[in-house]
């Protein structure tokens, strides 16, 4: 080959090498024309901070071009993106697309365009966890070259278009959503390269196409709470089906559970647990799964029966809570069983020695009958997790050993310890602060006394939560928390321990929840010792004292109650405008809440006892847009600050029994979630302003024993408060005082006294945790994002709080008499109306 032959040939592959995957011209302007369209954050952003409109657009990041330089892949996710996808977009002039990502942006509030059809070369789409509202779009449905479709994590509604043009599709997700309807008109028939569908967490009904389960290719099916129901029809598997792991747990489906169940042979596992299963069911049909490794059938109707259980079984999981047990199933041939729930069932006597298997990691056996361990004790230094809560174990502590000569040094199993609500007695040992990496800790509700070792406070660097609630400990908290304190509960209410809040507690800079009420502490108001960090801040019932003078703010605070103490001063001390935890955010915000709620494990749930209504009602598990400030029972003065007015999603008001005077502030019309406020037992002047009838959810209302006066505003909501709420103001007079002064002479409130004992009752209601080490529930987001869901969990507090007084003898009468006396009233005024 001569040499001017060579160099054309060589200049010729290096033009075809430069020139093939340069980024076209149109599809440039195309990116930086989507790129406008947006706002991002560019703090996060690795892709769109870098589309500056130089170079070549195929070797932006984030950009993926095919050899003629046509823009085909765009993985946009967890860029900050926020706005809008207009029908218009240039997105949708990218026609040669074929990966589109986009998950974890902002598009809240808006829908999925219409116009993803003008895309046909799409094969991957994930819009997952970007707050789309409204219906999935009919045209995806038309997308016939999708392989994978994800769109989970956002608040779609309606109903599952049909998909069965897609022959292509492998891999659906549509989870965490509230879709609705039945799956009835879905041909998934057609869909043989199916592999993945997970249409978990919504709201789809009616009973599950039976060919689901036969799909030739299909290895997940996860179908898990929603509201199924109807029993699961016998089918017959030809060639055994390719299915791995199937959940069908948190629905409503019944009947007995099916035989082919057992006939899939390559099942690992099988979610069948919150569901209306019905029938004996033999445990040792699972022999024939010989791979299956995890099997749930908690929280159903089943009979199970565990007899001729063999060791060939792989089983490592299995939970059968709340199966009705009464003695402990024979399960000692499970020799891989490593996580074993049997809580909530009727388990008597002594704890049996072969239940601490050699591999054991969790271990539940809460919420039964058990009195103590077999000896000796064999507790596997493998264990994680071991929950023994709600039993009658009475002995005394340590409860546990690895062996009957174990050294202290041996005590390093069991990160997460469960031991409340037993009977335990003794002192808590300093051998316990050898357990390596302790992560929660619950001694809650025993009898257990001395002083709280300063061990566990100074070795604290994976304790996240420590609750010794409800003993008897007495003495101080040792002021030794370590500056690397990783605690996120610390809650040693009701007890009677003494002396100052420790300033070191300030080096827990995660710490959410801090409850020391009922004991006898005797100190100021503890600024220092108080992170920024707080969620939940219980002093009652103590003897702190003096003004609430700190310059710190708590802006993530949602529960603040320093009741029944010594403070006083005024209440403009506190920042109440730095309260952002109180104040209603943005649907992003919740989103992103929701979002990391999904991620939780739900193994700790914080409670707290709160004043509602004149009870003492035990919240267990609360919800993370239950606010509450409760300062009643003070010594506090002079005006209600016009600043409490922007705590916007505030629940609960409580200022009760102070010295505060001035008028009832007109700002507090703007707190339009509040359902109880309780200004009783103060000397308040002045009119009741009209704005407080513009707050609809109020349903608890006490203004009583003040110096209150003119007519009391009307509106139909308001007039249905009881002359109760009015009482002891000598100049306040209109409906329902009937239009006459008030009989009662002002003064102060009837004693406590005259309350009887037995009002202070707890009830335990289920709330979601807050999300950190140990996480929330997985169903809080719905609440966070649902209005009527929410409307609905604040009427369930209000409905047990009036049983309460229904079920109290002489409260009872009473109560009776005001609903019958607030319905004649309510039709009086239906009268007057009417004329």
């Amino acid at each position: 080959m001569s040499l001017s032959i060579l160099v054309r040939f060589l200049y010729l592959v290096l033009f075809i090498v430069f020139v093939d995957g340069e980024c076209l011209d149109d599809q440039q302007k195309l990116l930086l024309e989507l790129r406008s369209e947006f706002k991002f954050n560019s703090s996060i952003s690795h892709g769109f901070e870098h589309w500056n409109g130089t170079g070549d657009c195929c070797e932006w990041k984030r950009v993926g071009c095919d050899d003629s330089g046509h823009v085909i892949s765009l993985l946009l996710n967890s860029e900050g993106i926020s706005g809008r996808i207009g029908e218009s977009s240039a997105l949708f002039r990218l026609t040669y697309l074929s990966r589109l990502g986009l998950s974890s942006n902002d598009f809240t509030t808006t829908e999925i365009p219409n116009q993803f059809h003008r895309l046909p070369n799409l094969v991957y789409l994930d819009l997952s966890q970007c707050g789309f509202v409204g219906p999935i779009p009919s045209t995806l449905a038309n997308l016939t070259q999708l392989v994978e479709l994800y769109l989970p994590s956002n608040f779609l509604t309606g109903s599952i278009p049909s998909f069965h043009n897609c022959k292509n599709l492998e891999s659906i997700k549509l989870s965490d959503n509230n879709l609705m309807g039945s799956l009835s008109h879905l041909h998934f028939q057609g869909l043989t390269n199916l592999y993945s569908l997970d249409l978990s967490h919504n709201s789809l009904n009616g009973t599950i196409p039976h060919h689901l389960f036969g799909l030739p290719s299909i290895h997940d099916l996860y179908l898990s709470n929603n509201q199924f129901s109807g029993q699961i029809e016998e089918i017959s598997i030809v060639d055994h089906s390719n299915l791995f792991r199937m959940d069908l747990s948190g629905n409503r489906i019944g009947g007995p559970i099916p035989n082919f169940f057992f006939q899939l042979q390559n099942m690992l596992s099988l979610r069948l647990s919150d569901n209306l299963f019905n029938a004996t069911f033999e445990l040792n049909k699972i022999q024939s799964l010989t791979n299956l490794s995890e099997l749930t059938l908690s929280n159903n109707n089943l009979s199970i029966d565990t007899t001729n259980m063999s060791s060939t079984s792989n089983l490592y999981t299995l939970h059968m809570s709340s199966c009705n047990l009464h003695d402990f199933p024979n399960l000692r041939n499970l020799s891989y069983l490593a996580d074993l729930d049997l809580s909530n069932n009727h388990l008597r006597g002594d704890i049996p020695s072969w239940i601490w298997g050699s591999g054991m990691i969790s271990l539940n056996l809460s919420l039964n009958l058990l009195t103590d361990l077999q000896k000796p004790y064999h507790i596997p230094t493998s264990l994680y997790t071991l929950d023994l809560h709600s039993n009658l174990l009475s002995c005394e502590f340590p409860l546990l050993r690895p062996d009957a000569n174990a050294s202290e040094s041996d005590y390093y199993f069991a990160n997460f310890l469960f031991l409340a609500n037993n009977r335990l007695t003794g002192v808590i040992p300093t051998s316990i602060c050898s357990i390596s990496r302790l992560m929660v800790l619950d001694l809650s509700f025993n009898n257990l006394i001395g002083s709280i070792p300063p061990c566990l406070l100074q070795e604290s660097y994976y304790l996240k939560v420590l609750n010794l609630r409800g003993n008897n400990f007495i003495g101080v908290i040792s002021d030794t928390f370590n500056w690397e304190c990783a605690l996120k509960t610390f809650d040693v209410s009701d007890n009677n321990l003494g002396g100052k809040i420790p300033k070191s507690l300030a080096n827990c800079v995660e710490l959410a929840v801090m409850n020391v009420g009922n004991n006898n502490f005797d100190d100021s108001f503890p600024c220092m010792a108080l992170p920024e960090s707080l969620k939940v801040l219980v002093l009652r019932s103590n003897r702190f004292h003096g003004e609430l003078r700190c310059g710190k703010s708590w802006p993530d605070l949602q529960i603040l109650d320093i009741s029944s103490n010594h403070f006083s001063g005024t209440l403009d001390s506190l920042n109440f405008s730095s309260w952002r935890g109180m104040m209603l955010q943005s649907q992003a915000h919740l989103r992103r809440s929701a979002s990391d709620i999904l991620r939780g494990n739900d193994l700790y749930r914080d409670e707290v006892t709160l004043t509602l209504k004149k009870v003492e009602v035990k919240l267990v598990k609360i919800w993370p847009d239950f606010t509450c400030i409760d300062l009643s029972s003070n010594h506090f003065e002079k005006e209600i600050p016009d600043a409490i007015g922007s705590l916007t999603s505030l629940y609960l008001l409580n200022l009760s029994h102070n010295s505060l005077t001035h008028a009832i502030p007109r700002s507090l019309g703007a707190l339009k979630e509040l359902g109880s406020l309780d200004l009783s037992s103060n000397k308040l002047t002045g009119r009741i302003p009209d704005e407080l009838t513009k707050l609809d959810f109020l349903s608890f209302l006490n203004l009583s024993y003040n110096h209150l006066t003119g007519l009391i505003p009307t509106s139909s909501h308001f007039q249905t408060f009881s002359a109760d709420s009015f009482e002891g103001n000598a100049g306040l007079s209109g409906f329902p005082l009937n239009g006459s002064f008030n009989p009662h002479p002002p003064g102060p409130s009837p004693s406590e006294d005259s309350e009887p004992k037995d009002e202070e009752i707890e009830w335990e209601y289920v709330f979601a945790a807050f999300g950190y080490v140990v996480g929330f529930g997985s169903i809080a987001w719905i609440l966070l994002c649902c209005r009527s869901l929410r409307e609905r969990y604040f009427e369930k507090i209000e409905e047990v709080a009036d049983k309460i007084f229904f079920e109290r003898g002489r409260r009872k009468r009473r109560h009776e008499r005001r609903v019958r006396r607030r319905r004649e009233e309510r039709n009086a005024v239906r009268r007057r109306h009417h004329q």
